[in-house]
């Protein structure tokens, strides 16, 4: 085994995945600079579900207590018809020794969560108003390019990691607009609002035209909504016809002015990832390397269970005990784990959600197993580890 050596990183973007990265290698010694173009966190409801693999990466963040505090535990999750009646659910407590359930909190409050402790870090910076443009790299260092005030300025790191999201400015830098995968002929609206009486953790509503889902943010009558459009709307047409949905979708919700829309930001989803996610010291991770509809938060899920396996890897390269070929083994296992569990699974899951919710239970083969887990442990414990395969432990792979 080799001796730990002083390690720069510059991480692009500072969403969740990217202040997760940059947390992890700063208390691991690494120096880390983080760069994002905006000034502060972005508010817009995005990603809010944290599977257990996630949940696994933020306990070792030492994060994992506070983001409970700011969230929820995900207990249940229910699938409903369009009348509001049940088809099936899977009940998370039932199982005592499951103890990694999911948790529910809306990005923006994780980030600011990870910046707080960031900010505690002598060796490690948020530069915030600071574009990335461009980069250069040999066998050596990354030299990375960025500009702030109208003035550029220059980062001579290790390696760099880009996590700016689904626009990726690294991604593009590196394959220009190379992204392979799939765009559905579908938008999500997703807005933050209301108190639904009765309902409790995540509903996915099942219908062939008004289908969605609603997820209880927190104790104080939050929730987070989002509905599919199978047709493209201007953001002016989208909002006017927000409570005319709300009301087909939701039935017994409250009236129009009885509830207020703190936030709310339309998407087109997709399915994609490249087609390598490092080219020599430069790395990408999260939405930058790969996407996928927000049915069942994978995409989140999967892009800080990248950042479990990043971090393993730099942190290994640091420590003087793994080679550089240990990022062979990062891009080739994240991309196999998207290519074989994330893509199919949450194309599964948005397609099942667009059906007749009254026959869903008799023809979908994945709903009638989640109904009969209900009954039966051990397919109930099989059911709710699931997402186990999305952890990859790099450090087995130490070669020094």
């Amino acid at each position: 085994m080799g001796e730990a050596k002083s390690t720069t990183v510059l991480v692009v973007g500072a969403g969740p995945v990217g202040l997760l990265t940059a947390l992890m290698l700063a208390q691991g010694g690494i120096d880390v600079d983080v760069i994002d173009s905006a000034t502060e966190i972005d508010p817009r409801p995005r990603g809010i579900a944290y599977g257990p693999p996630a949940v696994r990466v933020l306990r070792r963040a030492g994060v994992l207590d506070r983001a409970l505090e700011r969230g929820a535990e995900g207990k249940r999750l229910i699938w409903r018809e369009l009348n509001g009646k049940k088809i099936t659910e899977i009940d998370f407590t039932s199982d005592p020794t499951f103890v990694d359930r999911s948790i529910i909190l809306p990005v923006h409050l994780l980030a600011g969560l990870l910046y707080e402790e960031l900010t505690k870090l002598d060796n490690a910076k948020v530069h915030w108003g600071c574009k990335y443009v461009g980069h250069t790299q040999d066998d050596s260092h990354v030299l990375v390019e960025a500009e702030r005030n109208g003035k550029t300025e220059k980062f001579d790191v290790d390696f760099m990691v880009g996590c700016d999201g689904g626009r990726s400015s690294v991604r593009r830098a590196l394959f220009n607009d190379s992204f392979p995968g799939k765009t559905w002929d579908v938008q999500i609206i997703r807005y933050d609002g209301f108190d639904k009486a009765g309902w409790s953790d995540t509903q996915w509503i099942v219908d062939t035209e008004h289908w969605g889902m609603a997820c209880k943010i927190d104790d104080t009558g939050l929730w987070r909504f989002g509905y599919g459009e199978r047709v493209a709307l201007d953001e002016k047409d989208l909002k006017a016809g927000i409570a005319a949905k709300l009301k087909v979708l939701l039935p017994g919700a409250p009236e129009e002015g009885e509830y207020e829309v703190l936030r709310w930001s339309p998407f087109v989803m997709n399915n994609r990832c490249v087609g390598k996610m490092h080219v020599g010291r430069v790395l990408l991770a999260g939405d930058a390397a790969h996407l996928c509809n927000p049915m069942g938060g994978l995409g989140l899920t999967g892009g800080i269970s990248d950042v479990g396996s990043l971090v393993d890897a730099l942190q290994g390269i640091h420590e003087g005990r793994a080679s550089l070929k240990i990022l062979e083994i990062y891009d080739q296992t994240r991309r196999e784990i998207f290519h074989k569990f994330i893509d199919p699974v949450s194309s599964a899951n948005l397609e099942r959600i667009w059906i007749d919710g009254s026959t869903a239970l008799e023809k979908d083969p994945a709903l009638q197993f989640m109904h009969t887990a209900s009954q039966d442990p051990a397919k109930l414990a099989h059911l709710i580890r699931a997402q186990d395969v999305l952890t990859a432990d790099l450090t087995k792979h130490y070669d020094l």
